[in-house]
């Protein structure tokens, strides 16, 4: 029960916010005033995701994260896509997009605060430029809004 509550203290009140306002808003665009079933499997999902990778390094004791690097970013692009587009599952839908925006999140809160992704890009490399890095967050931001896109058509 500590893990639990240790997982729900350790997300930001803005990550959550955010979170759940994008779950509601997709939600809305999605099935409009006419909710379905599937529509509280998307919520379920979309709340999971949002302390999924939380619990993961909570349960596991994985110190640094290996979800915060642009290896797990990248590989996770590919199957979040195939999840949105091709599953029909809307747990699993929800669940990868509110993973994807707490990927971002933790991407846009980390530039904010040390100026650089380093530790993102330690996996593959040395310090990558600055340039590069913002490049990539942009791209990720992109196919982000793509699969939003995709899932509410």
């Amino acid at each position: 029960m500590n893990k639990i509550a240790e997982i729900i203290n350790k997300k930001p009140l803005l990550f959550l916010l955010v979170s759940l306002s994008y779950l509601f808003v997709l939600g809305f665009l999605k099935w409009r005033l006419a909710p379905t079933i599937e529509a509280l499997w998307f919520v379920i999902g979309g709340v999971l995701g949002i302390y999924f990778l939380d619990g993961a390094d909570v349960f596991f004791h994985l110190s640094p994260s290996p979800f915060r690097s642009i290896v797990f970013a990248a590989a996770f692009v590919v199957v979040s896509l195939f999840v949105v587009t091709s599953s029909g599952s809307m747990l699993a839908s929800g669940l990868v997009l509110s993973l994807y925006l707490s990927l971002i999140l933790w991407q846009v809160g980390e530039w904010h605060v040390r100026g650089n992704l380093n530790e993102w890009y330690r996996m593959i490399a040395g310090p990558v430029p600055a340039v590069v890095q913002r490049w990539g967050v942009m791209l990720f931001i992109v196919l982000f809004f793509v699969e939003t896109y995709l899932f509410i058509r």
